[in-house]
């Protein structure tokens, strides 16, 4: 663990103001000198194990959890949401909700955004992975709407947390990609293909399902662009590593 010692990550300032609950997002900074990928919170991509596990080990204990709280989902891009009572791996998942504290609710993202959300007056929370695949598919939307609907949060009282991703300077993509969304959130440039604002895609699904402007924060920073800062998957490719964004509602006080 000696090895994490300086752990830079990114934290939400609108959902800081809550004492119930801890959001963080890792960045790929924080590892020992000659890691290959970083500070990597990935498996199966070339690193040692090992150091994955103490580094999931070392952005656990900035959240005050053990890794054995954290809940991950097996992400494939979908729609599927799933609310929980305990830890543990979720399979063909890409949003978790639930009101047990001391639970992670954990996505794992190289360039897709994260949304993290929190209903304060239900002590509600939810994670959101949301590629273009599964923004195409409104997952964002979506779980707000099924916290509204199903937990019975009034829309007004949600904060919502979307994480560093790729975005809209940086994030091309194919025609046939960026006609599944709105002309507003596709970036045209004289030459090359188009580039799609992801962030905001979601940002417009939040408000959409009625969650206040104010009440939204989106990161400013572009996982594409900040190289030294971010895993990026587009930019990288295989020597990409993973980062980890995490909220957690802790025991009332």
């Amino acid at each position: 663990m000696t090895d994490f010692l300086i752990l830079p990550l990114i934290r939400s300032a609108l959902l800081a103001q809550f004492p119930h609950i801890h959001l963080a997002q890792s960045t790929r900074q924080g590892a020992a000198p000659g890691a290959p990928l970083g500070f990597n919170l990935g498996y199966g991509l070339g690193d040692d194990d090992t150091r994955v596990t103490n580094a999931v080990a070392a952005f656990s204990a900035r959240l005050d959890l053990d890794p054995e709280d954290l809940a991950f989902m097996n992400q494939v891009h979908g729609a599927t949401i799933r609310e929980i009572s305990e830890p543990g791996v979720y399979d063909d998942t890409d949003a978790l909700i639930t009101r047990q504290p001391g639970i992670g609710l954990t996505v794992r993202t190289a360039d897709c955004v994260p949304v993290m959300l929190y209903a304060p007056a239900d002590n509600l929370i939810a994670a959101v992975h949301a590629g273009w695949r599964g923004t195409a598919e409104r997952i964002t939307q979506k779980t707000a709407e099924t916290l509204v609907r199903d937990f019975r949060a009034e829309a007004e009282s949600i904060y919502a947390f979307v994480g560093a991703a790729a975005a809209g300077c940086c994030y091309e993509v194919g025609e046939e990609v960026a006609a599944l969304f709105p002309e507003g959130f596709i970036l045209r440039q004289e030459n090359g293909n188009p580039h799609l604002d992801l962030k905001g895609l979601n940002r417009q699904q939040l408000e959409a399902a009625g969650i206040p402007a104010d009440n939204i924060e989106v990161s400013e920073l572009c996982s594409i662009h900040e190289e030294t800062l971010l895993h990026s998957y587009r930019r990288d490719g295989k020597r990409s590593g993973r980062m980890l964004t995490t909220i957690v509602l802790c025991e009332a006080v």
